[in-house]
């Protein structure tokens, strides 16, 4: 059950993950320039200019304690966020679907071998798992790429589940640490009762793992944040637990991207 404070419109997790996504999202408007936004949007011009600069008035008075921001500013907030992450979301929907693609191709060879590598420990054993036998025989098929890596990542859960329980948060913010606290208590509450779609609790659990080791790495290397690539900043993959956890409750879905024009 997520924490809700009396009288506001969403819980203590996705008010942490709203103060973190703020700024994040005005970082990747400067990166993809107002001309792109523009282009992409239902909105004018000026509306969009508009909207930025309001954005950017928000971010600079917003308190760093969720607590200190009473229930009618989040509605207004939710608004704001739901209206950038849209704009975001439309001028890169193509990047998304191109990485979505060179991801499974690339995860493609590891899930095809770690399957068959559970196949074979199985029938040395005398066992036998129909449906595993199923998804190999039906791999090499393009349509299935997405299936055989799903099945490998659901099958790697249980190992991750363990080493998440070691994880840390001790060098993370009070935005970060709340978030991934949140998400821990949310792989334990259904790792033992999961349910029928994997796809959220699997994301979430391989975050955190890689959220381990990346901390891991980071306090080992006299170097710090340089000990790992650029795209897994512990804040990107905290963003990315906040945007699994969060999304649905904050309306922050791609199918509702073409959000309705603010209203003055």
């Amino acid at each position: 059950m997520r924490k809700r404070w009396p009288d506001m419109p969403i819980s203590e997790g996705a008010q942490h993950y709203v103060l973190m996504l703020i700024p994040s999202l005005l970082q990747d408007i400067e990166k993809l320039g107002l001309r792109r936004i523009i282009r992409t949007s239902e909105f004018s011009e000026q509306e969009v200019t508009a909207l930025y600069f309001e954005f950017v008035s928000i971010n600079r008075v917003l308190p760093d304690n969720p607590r200190l921001i009473e229930p009618a500013i989040w509605q207004h907030l939710l608004h704001c966020v739901q209206v950038m992450s849209s704009l975001v979301n439309l001028a890169t929907i193509e990047d998304l679907e191109r990485a979505r693609e060179t991801a499974i191709r690339r995860y493609l060879p590891h899930a095809k071998e770690s399957l068959k590598n559970e196949f074979e420990q199985m029938r040395s054993e005398g066992k036998v798992d129909f449906r595993l036998a199923g998804i190999l025989r039906q791999g090499d098929l393009p349509e299935n790429s997405g299936q055989v890596c799903m099945e490998a990542i659901r099958r790697e859960r249980e190992q991750r589940v363990e080493s998440i329980k070691c994880l840390g948060t001790e060098h993370l913010t009070n935005h970060e640490a709340f978030i991934v606290e949140s998400a821990r208590a949310y792989v334990m509450s259904q790792i033992h009762d999961a349910p029928e779609d994997f796809s959220i609790l699997d994301l979430v659990i391989r975050l955190l793992d890689l959220l381990r080791l990346v901390l891991v790495l980071e306090s080992r290397s006299p170097g710090g944040a340089s000990a790992v690539s650029s795209n897994f900043t512990v804040e990107n993959i905290v963003l990315g637990i906040g945007n699994a956890m969060f999304r649905s409750e904050l309306g922050l879905h791609v199918s509702s991207l073409g959000l309705a024009r603010v209203n003055k």
